[in-house]
């Protein structure tokens, strides 16, 4: 196993389009050796899932792209996004924040409001993930939101009170070391924590999907990642952009 693994180096940037493209931009150089953790105080350009567009105001979040080198086939690349899943819901525990949960496929909600996002990119050679870029944003001190489809939160609205930005990167990335190590080691499997904790499993609830809206239940989650979902009496599986959460 490389030791570069073990030992998080650190780079804070005032201001940049998006930690995530730093991040590849600095792997296409090849200035990054092992695991990295790139911050922002700022980025204008910031990316969320399916292409949108993640909203954070200067020095009130956390602005977060953890460069990693898992090795791992590319066919089990969900292990690595419910691995920082769970060390987000674990981390909020820490700081007693109630009604966490995960909503497919990574992103993390308090009591149906996102409370952070999470955007996982991998450079993939023969099948296997050579590196991975986590990008995540968790609303920390921002007190007001643009309205979206789901409505947002953040430490400060949860907690009433403000944090410490420097504190909640050192305390959560420390967590997140953990969890990495051992799943390098192959010491862990995060599928049943994951289902525990995953926003709606066994509950019906309204979805659409390209047939239309429906009423179903979620049973589960493929290694691949897709989610299996109860329509109408029928087993379906569905990839990221395939399934809408209406609820």
């Amino acid at each position: 196993m490389d030791s570069s693994e073990f030992q998080f180096q650190f780079i804070h940037l005032n201001s940049v389009s998006s930690t995530n493209i730093y991040a590849f931009e600095r792997l296409r150089q090849k200035s990054i050796r092992g695991a990295t953790v790139i911050t922002a105080s700022f980025q204008d350009n910031g990316k969320g899932q399916a292409g949108k567009d993640w909203e954070s105001e200067r020095n009130k979040n956390l602005n977060i792209s953890i460069i990693v080198s898992p090795k791992i086939n590319v066919e089990h690349q969900f292990k690595l996004s419910q691995l920082v899943a769970i060390s987000l819901k674990k981390w909020l525990d820490t700081l007693a924040v109630e009604g966490v949960k995960i909503k497919w496929p990574n992103d993390i909600l308090v009591n149906g409001k996102k409370v952070a996002g999470v955007l996982i990119e991998n450079s993939v050679l023969k099948q296997q993930i050579t590196h991975s870029v986590i990008g995540i944003g968790v609303n920390v001190n921002q007190g007001v939101f643009e309205k979206f489809d789901r409505p947002a939160t953040s430490l400060k609205l949860e907690l009433k009170r403000n944090y410490d930005l420097k504190k909640a990167l050192t305390e959560f990335i420390k967590l997140f070391q953990s969890y990495y190590l051992l799943f390098l080691k192959g010491d862990v499997n995060f599928q049943q924590d994951y289902l525990k904790h995953l926003f709606g499993y066994g509950v019906p609830q309204q979805f659409q999907d390209a047939e239309g809206k429906f009423l179903g239940v979620i049973l589960g989650v493929l290694p691949s990642g897709k989610l299996q979902v109860n329509r109408n009496g029928k087993l379906k599986s569905y990839g990221l952009k395939e399934l809408k959460f209406l609820d």
